[in-house]
């Protein structure tokens, strides 16, 4: 490396401890060691300076024909590290964005020519509460969850099918310190004639097949949180009977003579309009406002679109056992990031599961997308999680023509379908100003 490339990285290095500065709380925070894992599975300790391009002299030697011989150099300066590009003929890029310098934390992507890798913690994790993402909305998520979480406040968690509303009831338990259990119920996939004998339990003989005595949900979390997943679903029959444990903590079992006191956080969630579904007479206003001391709303995916990647990147790794590390193409991120998911997280993890599977070491958008969108095709009215495959199709086709800047020919191969149906699919979804 010649002398007025290192002074260019002094003057880099400089620049960036200069422009980012953090609290000592944050600091704390920061797991005392990282490593970067490359996407073969080789993983580097960042405990020095680490030199990074195809000359054989650098610390991380990448056989790469667009790295440059010495492409970057990653620092360690006041406890942050900080990667440095040196010059490169093609860039180093930082979370997608191509930058002279920037600080690396736990779940950075850094892009080198074509090579992927990842700042990892070891024996570690940056505080997620369970809920990744590096989005301000997902920051500001997780400190309300934090804040919240402590209190006995019950608390209504909203969201779209498949946003992780379990996740953040999670949270809430984790971080209270409550000593009992995390109990989850499902209010929708219980029979209408067993809800009440599920979360509040029964005595032997209070109806035909109680053979014994049963704890109900609310007994089984005493001192814990009970989770009232679904909680729109619960029969109007049941909803005073709700109430009336919330405003007393007393619980009558089916069939019991007397009342037990039991300690339960509960927290709920629902996907439905509680409001609207009050103003209709099928939920009592009392119970929704009982229930929604505090609210906590989990946002789509379409709207944390940055949090895409690292999500993508989190599901590889957890099938990389039993699928093999797999790489996420730059087009196969580009369609990621141009997908609406209206599945959400659940529909992403899914995705990427299923493409782990049967895609190669390197995952491209046909391994993501063109088995659903061929489904599609052929079915273009059957329901999938919930939604029509002819709204999973208009998004899939709305991507393979952004990936091919409007080339209809291009997209049909991509899809595997004839051009003429493709074109068809393209008018009836009045998918050509896009």
């Amino acid at each position: 490396m010649d002398l007025d490339t290192e002074r260019t990285i002094r003057l880099e290095v400089g620049r960036a401890r200069r422009g980012t500065t953090r609290t000592d709380d944050e600091a704390d925070a920061r797991p005392a060691r990282l490593l970067l894992r490359l996407d073969d599975g080789r993983d580097l300790p960042l405990d020095r300076a680490l030199k990074i391009g195809c000359a054989p002299d650098n610390d991380l030697v990448l056989d790469d024909p667009y790295v440059s011989g010495w492409h970057c150099v990653v620092t360690r300066e006041s406890g942050r590290f900080l990667v440095v590009d040196c010059g490169s003929r093609n860039g180093t890029f930082l979370g997608g964005v191509r930058v002279g310098s920037g600080e690396l934390t736990p779940g950075a992507r850094l892009t080198v020519g074509r090579t992927a890798m990842r700042v990892v913690a070891d024996g570690a994790r940056p505080r997620d509460l369970g809920l990744l993402g590096d989005s301000a909305t997902m920051r500001r998520l997780r400190q309300r969850i934090a804040t919240v979480a402590p209190t006995r406040a019950t608390v209504l968690v909203l969201g779209e099918s498949g946003t992780g509303k379990e996740l953040a009831a999670r949270a809430l338990h984790d971080e209270s310190r409550r000593a009992g259990a995390f109990v989850v119920v499902n209010c929708g996939a219980i029979s209408p004639e067993l809800v009440e004998s599920e979360l509040f339990g029964h005595e032997r003989g209070a109806f035909t097949g109680a053979v014994a005595r049963r704890r109900g949900v609310f007994e089984e979390a005493d001192g814990g949180t009970l989770f009232l997943d679904e909680i729109g679903e619960l029969p109007p029959s049941l909803q005073p009977k709700l109430l009336r444990v919330l405003e007393s903590g007393m619980v009558r079992a089916v069939g019991a003579a007397g009342e037990r006191k039991v300690d339960v956080r509960v927290v709920c969630a629902t996907h439905r309009d509680l409001e609207q579904q009050v103003a209709k007479g099928g939920f009592r206003l009392d119970l929704f406002h009982r229930l929604s001391t505090v609210t906590i709303e989990i946002p789509p995916l379409r709207e944390r679109r940055d949090d895409i990647a690292l999500l993508a990147d989190h599901f590889l790794d957890q099938v990389a056992d039993e699928a093999g590390r797999k790489a996420l193409s730059p087009a196969a991120r580009e369609a990621l990031a141009g997908y609406r998911w209206p599945g959400n997280v659940r529909e992403l993890r899914n995705a990427i599961h299923r493409a782990a599977i049967f895609g190669g070491a390197i995952l491209r958008p046909e391994d993501l997308f063109a088995q659903v969108a061929r489904a599609a095709i052929d079915s273009g009215r059957v329901a999938i999680d919930g939604r029509r495959l002819d709204e999973i199709e208009r998004d899939v086709i709305a991507v393979a023509l952004r990936r091919h800047k409007g080339n209809r020919r291009a997209a049909a191969h991509l899809l595997g379908v004839p051009k003429s149906t493709f074109c068809d699919k393209v008018r009836r979804y009045q998918l050509a100003a896009e």
